[in-house]
This record gives C-alpha cells, sequence and structure tokens, in this order.
C-alpha cells in the first residue's frame, strides 16, 4: 500500500540534540579543520558563546526529517536551505517539513528548525520524487554501487 500526500500535510517532527562530541565526529568525517566547531576556548576567543554547530551538520538533519517521514521510495532531487540564526551545543533542535506542493510522483516540502531560543533558525525547501534521478543542483548523482 502506498501513502498519498496532499499539500498542507506534515511529517513528523525530528528531534534530535547536538552534542560537543558530535560536533568534533562530524569536523573529523568531514575534513573541517576550523577549530569553533570542536575547541570550546578557541570558539569563546573568537567571539562566539560555545562551539559553532555546522551549517552542513543542520542541513543533514533537516533532510533526515524528511527521509525518515516519507520513507525510502521517496529521493530528494533538489534542497535548498538558509541559515537564519547560529547554534551553539548542546543545542536541543527539532526539525519540522510540510508539503507546498504534491502531483502524484515528487512533492515540494518546506523545512523549518526550531531554533533552542525560539523563532526559525534554519529554513528550506525539499524537491522529492519516487522516480527521479538524485541531483546535486543540477548536477546528477550516480547511486550505482552505493551501499548502506
Amino acid at each position: 500500500m502506498s501513502i498519498t500526500f496532499q499539500v498542507g500535510d506534515v511529517l513528523p517532527r525530528l528531534r534530535h540534540t547536538v552534542t560537543a562530541l558530535q560536533l568534533f565526529r562530524y569536523s573529523a568525517v568531514t575534513w573541517n579543520p576550523h577549530r569553533i566547531h570542536f575547541d570550546a576556548r578557541y570558539a569563546r576567543e573568537e567571539g562566539h558563546p560555545g562551539l559553532a554547530l555546522h551549517s552542513h551538520l543542520r542541513a543533514a538533519l533537516a533532510l533526515r526529517c524528511v527521509t525518515e517521514g516519507l520513507g525510502p521510495q521517496w529521493h530528494v532531487t533538489k534542497f535548498d536551505y538558509r541559515l537564519r540564526k547560529p547554534v551553539y551545543a548542546p543545542a536541543e533542535l527539532a526539525y519540522a517539513a510540510r508539503v507546498t506542493e504534491a502531483d502524484g510522483d515528487s512533492m515540494t516540502l518546506e523545512l523549518i528548525e526550531e531554533h533552542p531560543s525560539g523563532g526559525v533558525g534554519f529554513e528550506g525547501t525539499v524537491r522529492v520524487s519516487k522516480t527521479g534521478a538524485v541531483t546535486t543542483e543540477g548536477f546528477p548523482v550516480s547511486t550505482a554501487g552505493a551501499t548502506a
């Protein structure tokens, strides 16, 4: 049985706690040596109140809200986002997604991150499809040989 989505449908919220350890690990696996993500003293010296969350980590969490909410038959074909406020670890984050366009085998959803201090910290749009090729900024991405 296939679930159909309509404009206005809301996916389940994704809640996630980001810790200093996760920021350190994310910096390591993404080869990001910027110390504001893993050295608290340095981050404060640079004017931050704590360890800054990576923009790409926040984007990945937002996409996780969509992929977990829709299921494996849906593929991301386009993703755009903008950060509105910085976030510092430790942080309790919540992501929400709402369908804004639906036409059978493809949909557009708006995404938001509920900022720990209130308001929206991140907003974006994601296009998903059951049939389309997976793309990154208009360039095809091969998924041949990919493993889970």
